[in-house]
């Protein structure tokens, strides 16, 4: 169990990576196709238009073949994938790459957290914050090598060409110490009546998914646009204008790696509550600054890394208690919560590059903070509308 809790970290870390790569280098990729923010926003729907194609068929391929195979077939397309974006000679050609890559992404996604959730049932206790830990050292490893790249001025496909290869093999190494196929039959009589992609709607279910959908766009700003943001309203450069990202991607690390031990002592309503809560008050924060103040990128980047500690147990706490929701199978439920999560993810691009080209950064600033505000209130009714299923869930561990 330790070689098979070992390779779904790496898993994890690969998956974290080769996306981080890609944020220093938006800005520069930006300007060579000479497109302007709203053209980019709407290129960079690509990422969630795959997710959001992809994410139904998720489910069926883990079930079939187990969530192992899904994991290195979506993995390896991912990372063989990824120079894709870096040849692009017009914004359709970028959204045709980052169509393909989000589509990887996100059957990796559903698939890997599948995996997570079988390792933490067989270990008996909460992990699946420490996997989501590995993906933020991803995150962290991957943000600063992007922005390195972009410090010395190495070719963006020379870049994304190295980041496929090295992580396409440490993917296919660990792949033999993942868990094998999970059993596939039905887990109560209601389930036998019902397909395994179509999962009937719950409250539960319901409230989780529009905490993963706000919680999109609230990773999505750093991941997408805080390198825009930083060269356009703090005047950084192609090297700094990253540090952002890398900042809120390491308060992300940082906030994991306790995550599992303050679910088990509060329980992940509160946990949710609380992260979303610090995250509203982290845009708050940047807002304040960009309107009040000029030239003071350090505490802009600290914000963002308020906001990356905000946001690092939204995700995992999600996906644990999707993955343990009465009468439906894990990959199902998780497929589900998984697709909501690509709607954000597609259409915060959009949103975002459309409203900053009209009325600039602002507007966005404080609606990120608002969605933090919802999903704060989301999590308290969650504890109080389900207290036995996150009692269970806090058992169970």
């Amino acid at each position: 169990m330790n070689r098979a809790r070992l390779s779904v970290l790496v898993v994890f870390f690969v998956n974290g990576a080769v996306f981080a790569n890609w944020a220093p280098r938006i800005p520069e990729i930006q300007n060579a196709l000479s497109i302007d923010v709203a053209t980019l926003g709407l290129a960079l729907t690509g990422v969630g238009l795959g997710g959001l194609a992809a994410a139904p068929l998720a489910a069926s391929l883990v079930r079939r073949f187990g969530s192992r195979w899904a994991i290195l077939a979506s993995g390896l397309l991912l990372c063989s994938s990824f120079v894709l974006p870096a040849v692009a000679v017009s914004w359709w050609t970028l959204l045709a790459a980052l169509v393909l890559l989000g589509g990887a992404d996100s059957v990796m996604d559903i698939s890997m957290n599948a995996q997570g959730v079988l390792v933490e049932e067989r270990l008996g206790r909460s992990v699946l914050s420490s996997f989501h830990a590995a993906w933020s050292v991803g995150a962290v490893v991957g943000g600063v090598t992007g922005a390195a790249a972009a410090g010395i001025r190495m070719p963006v496909a020379a870049h994304f060409g190295l980041v496929a290869v090295v992580l396409g093999a440490v993917l296919a190494a660990v792949g033999r110490g993942l868990l094998g196929p999970e059993p596939v039959a039905p887990t109560s009589d209601v389930d036998r009546d019902v397909p395994q992609l179509v999962v009937r709607p719950t409250a539960a279910l319901a409230m989780l998914g529009v905490v993963v959908l706000l919680a999109g766009l609230m990773e999505d700003f750093p991941q997408s646009w805080s390198a825009v943001y930083m060269t356009t309203e703090e005047g950084a450069g192609p090297g700094s204008a990253g540090i952002a990202f890398v900042a809120f991607s390491a308060a992300m690390l940082i906030g994991r790696l306790v995550g599992d031990r303050i679910v088990d002592r509060f329980g992940p309503s509160a946990v949710l509550t609380g992260g979303a809560s610090v995250v509203a008050v982290a845009f708050l924060v940047i807002l304040g600054l960009s309107s009040l103040y000029a030239d003071l990128p350090v505490l802009v980047i600290a914000a963002f890394a308020l906001a990356g500690l905000g946001s690092s147990p939204l995700f995992p706490v999600v996906f644990s208690l999707a993955g343990r929701l009465p009468g439906m199978s894990s990959a199902a439920a998780i497929s589900v919560v998984s697709l909501v999560s690509r709607i954000g993810f597609l259409l915060a691009p959009l949103a975002v590059g459309r409203v900053v080209d009209a009325s600039g950064f602002g507007p966005v600033l404080a609606a990120i903070a608002a969605a933090g505000v919802v999903v704060a209130v989301i999590g308290w009714c969650y504890g109080r509308r389900f207290p036995i299923d996150t009692d269970q869930s806090r058992d169970r561990r």
